[in-house]
């Protein structure tokens, strides 16, 4: 098959053809889930039920337009993916991992904290609600899963699927866009955190999405954000796992919460420490 499938875009119509792709995969997903969960007839808010819709909407609803996307329009889909070898260095990432856990655990209760007018008091009082819904969701379906299970979907599909989408296809368009690569990184960013859903992790989830966009833009290979995500979520669903088996006792939610300011603030410069390290590293490399 020769690539690009459709032959001659615009710039508008490749913008028309992703959103159409991605609506319809988002839809397509949520009912190709209901009917797999009736074909197994186990209840939709069970664990089983919501590992199937979870799946249906990584696969379909994140992954599969992406790669739709790149095969109708790109020349070489695979290659813009960032699909290519992994930078050595780029395994910094897994470090950056932990050592950026105090500041965003702290970023994290800020954002908790936030408080709206009082005319807003209702709107805020749903959006509380729609968060413990979400966190109880996915505690049960962390809970629930075993360890292999946990990591198979929320771990490597979540990572592939979403990183994928937000850093292949998204934030590379957001670069030809703005012709800026730091404000492409930064708009993606907040996209990928808004579209979560969650305004009270909005800010944490936002630093993450800066880190993950950062290392795709300097690797130029999206295994470097793809591992680094799946090293964030494999992380909690191993303490998941681990206060289920009773071998820990800790809070996931607040887990690196500390108040010690210095640790935070040295989170912080060790975190941008180590992206300043990888850079000169890809400038070495580069040469």
């Amino acid at each position: 098959m020769q690539f690009p499938i459709i032959k001659k875009t615009t710039t508008g119509s490749k913008i028309l053809i992703f959103l159409l792709l991605f609506i319809f995969g988002l839809v397509f997903s949520t009912v190709l889930g209901m009917f797999f969960v009736n074909i197994v007839d186990v209840d939709m808010t069970s664990v089983r039920g919501l590992q199937i819709l979870q799946i249906c909407n990584q696969v379909i609803g994140f992954l599969l337009p992406s790669l739709l996307y790149v095969m109708l329009v790109k020349e070489e889909p695979f290659n813009y993916l960032g699909l290519k070898k992994l930078p050595i260095w780029s395994l910094l990432g897994i470090v950056m991992m932990f050592t950026i856990v105090p500041f965003n655990a702290w970023i994290a209760e800020w954002n908790e904290g936030i408080a709206f007018p009082e005319s807003m008091k209702a709107i805020e009082e749903s959006l509380r609600n729609l968060k413990e819904l979400n966190d109880a969701t996915a505690e049960k379906l962390m809970l629930g899963s075993n360890l292999v299970v946990g990591i198979l979907i929320f771990g490597l599909l979540a990572a592939i699927s979403e990183e994928i989408l937000f850093r292949s296809v998204i934030q590379k368009a957001f670069i030809r866009l703005f012709k800026n690569a730091h404000v492409a990184i930064i708009v993606t960013a907040f996209v990928f955190s808004a579209f979560h859903g969650d305004i009270y992790g909005f800010f944490p989830r936002f630093i993450l999405g800066l880190m993950l966009g950062y290392m795709f833009w300097l690797s130029k290979s999206i295994w470097a954000s793809i591992i680094m995500h799946f090293t964030n979520n494999t992380t909690i669903v191993m303490l998941y796992f681990l206060n289920k088996k009773e071998v820990i006792n800790i809070d996931v939610e607040n887990f690196g919460s500390t108040d010690n300011v210095l640790l935070i603030v040295l989170s912080l410069v060790v975190t941008v420490a180590i992206f300043i390290i990888c850079n000169r590293l890809k400038c070495k490399y580069d040469n």
